[in-house]
């Protein structure tokens, strides 16, 4: 079934293009990856055919130009998004790649209430999901009179990924005059985008949302897909047990878990809602007795080999979706559902490292917490499923050190004068909220 088909993933240096090279490498694909930097990892797997190279992703006038030109000499390919970005600009501009490629992705009306985090709240209220108190204020006096009568800790948190200058999850804030100073930081911050778009008109302004501290039950993610009829679906669950800062951030490790019963329906009906097909994840946090959802990700992600050793071959999926070869799609999301779930965990080990060790030298965690982690990786050895290191595809990991030493190098300053969290309680899952 894949033989004679190609696919091009972007984004190489993200966990999610570094698995979904491997696995479609692996069943025969001819895989193609574009990669906007040096030390793009997905880029030196065995697995991918040829690489392009191409303008940063953020740059998407002169990316999208580069992609066409891939398009027109090499026609053909199946596109998956895989970030924000791409899966916005795939969409945005399905006309001009569309004779050059097979795309697979849902309408960009369906994206912008994705994307756009104020109307996803209001679309995953419509489906029937509980979600995390927030405000909108719509200028500086507006938020002056909301926010002393705010619950805080309050996140600020970014309208959207599409266009940012800065890719963080936001900023947690514990009075108003601290919320009025990091809002105006952000607005002035965000006037540098490099590319505005009418269907993102509110894309500068940041959401206020109530800040959650995560305890033991961990932040759930939900992952997996639905075609484009929406009667394929299959999920599989996980809990994100370390970030890479806190309190919000990146996940670096997860552990899979089984999925509470109603929640898969809840988001098949977003979906629906949404008018979305394709490989997705869900990230819920507990509040108020109900898991509320706080982000959807319509396209690859990091822990995608997480689910790919699960019996979820996410990747495949899409691409059998692509070309509409539904008798082997049924089949393999036939498969998918019966299949054991079996134990796993998910981490970047190498990065899992390196904080560890940066937080001890700086006094930020104890030797027994440090001891602790070091514990979790030697338990789950046998079932673990690394971001980057494979033994038998060893150049994306030693890829990935280097790039995770050079930006470690370029944070430093940064990291240097963050408080250290000597005040918190020693626990395995951060906290977060987003």
């Amino acid at each position: 079934m894949s033989e004679g088909l190609s696919v091009i993933l972007a984004t190489a240096g993200a966990g999610g293009t570094i698995a979904a090279v491997r696995s479609l490498g692996a069943r025969g694909f001819d895989v193609n990856v574009v990669s906007s930097e040096r030390l793009g990892a997905a880029a030196w797997s065995r697995y991918a055919k040829r690489t392009f190279s191409a303008p940063p992703e953020s740059d998407s006038p002169r990316f999208l130009e580069r992609l066409l030109a891939i398009g027109r000499s090499n026609p053909g390919h199946i596109l998956l998004p895989t970030s924000d970005e791409t899966a916005w600009i795939y969409a945005e501009n399905a006309a001009m790649l569309q004779p050059h490629f097979r795309l697979y992705h849902p309408p960009l009306s369906s994206l912008r209430r994705i994307l756009d985090k104020k109307l996803f709240s209001d679309a995953a209220i419509s489906a029937g999901l509980a979600v995390l108190p927030s405000w909108d204020p719509t200028s500086l006096e507006e938020l002056a009179a909301l926010a002393p009568n705010l619950p805080f800790p309050i996140l600020i948190k970014p309208r959207t990924h599409v266009h940012r200058v800065r890719n963080d999850k936001g900023v947690v804030v514990s009075s108003p005059e601290e919320l009025i100073r990091q809002y105006r930081s952000f607005l002035d911050r965000e006037q540098e985008r490099v590319t505005d778009t009418p269907l993102l008109p509110d894309a500068k302004r940041p959401l206020l949302q109530q800040f959650v501290r995560v305890r033991s039950e961990g932040v759930l993610s939900i992952t997996g897909f639905i075609d484009r009829s929406t009667e394929l679906f299959v999920t599989r669950a996980a809990r994100k047990v370390f970030q890479r800062s806190q309190p919000v951030g990146v996940g670096v490790c997860f552990e899979s878990q089984p999925s509470p019963e109603h929640l898969p329906d809840l988001i098949r009906h977003l979906c629906r809602e949404l008018g979305y097909f394709g490989l997705f994840e869900a990230e819920f946090v507990w509040f108020d007795g109900h898991w509320a959802i706080i982000d959807f990700n319509p396209r690859m992600f990091s822990q995608v080999g997480m689910d790919i050793s699960r019996g979820m071959p996410l990747p495949l999926l899409a691409c059998l979706d692509a070309i509409g070869d539904s008798a082997s799609l049924c089949l393999e999301v036939a498969k998918a559902q019966t299949q054991d779930d079996r134990q796993a965990v998910f981490r970047d080990r190498f990065t899992l490292r390196a904080i560890l060790v940066a937080q001890v030298l700086t006094a930020r965690i104890s030797n027994q917490e440090f001891r602790k982690w070091y514990g979790w990786m030697k338990q789950h050895a046998g079932h673990a499923v690394d971001f980057a290191a494979d033994r038998d595809d060893l150049l994306p990991g030693i890829v990935h050190a280097f790039s995770e030493v050079y930006l470690g190098l370029r944070s430093l300053p940064r990291f240097m004068r963050a408080k250290p969290r000597a005040a918190l309680p020693t626990r395995r899952v951060f906290n977060e909220s987003m």
